[in-house]
């Protein structure tokens, strides 16, 4: 897949639950996949990236900035 490809859903939810899952290693990734899935139906989550996006629902209200996921 080339760097300008946009992810199928079933990929941008496994690469959204797994960054959920390093930012929180307790939460089991089934929980946290309804989530993923939910957003990835959602225009305005979907246009980020998976790790982005995870990064926003952790830290949201939180006043950090998320960073990068590399």
């Amino acid at each position: 897949m080339g760097v300008d490809e946009p992810l199928d859903d079933e990929s941008w939810s496994a690469r959204c639950v797994a960054r959920m899952v390093e930012l929180d290693p307790l939460l089991d990734p089934e929980l946290a996949r309804p989530i993923a899935e939910d957003m990835c139906s959602r225009p305005r989550w979907r246009t980020m990236k998976p790790a982005d996006a995870a990064d926003v629902v952790f830290h949201f209200g939180s006043g950090k900035t998320a960073k990068p996921a590399l």
